[in-house]
């Protein structure tokens, strides 16, 4: 079932007030604060995963590096 704005707006007033936000641009600008962060997050997970696939084309396993680094 799609949202409607009219009804993302009403619930968005509800949650405003109940948790004490200072109003809907304190709650906006939370809501986008947390959303850039699980982004980030998710960023961070692919380019670690690529470096992964990169590492195991080559033959290399992370405890090798490890013990490069320690050497």
């Amino acid at each position: 079932m799609a949202y409607s704005f009219p009804k993302i707006e009403k619930e968005s007033q509800d949650i405003i007030k109940e948790f004490g936000y200072l109003g809907k641009e304190d709650f906006i600008k939370e809501a986008i604060r947390e959303k850039l962060m699980e982004l980030r997050k998710l960023q961070f997970f692919l380019i670690s995963e690529k470096i992964r696939r990169g590492l195991e084309k080559k033959g290399l396993e992370p405890k090798d590096i490890l013990k490069e680094i320690k050497s």
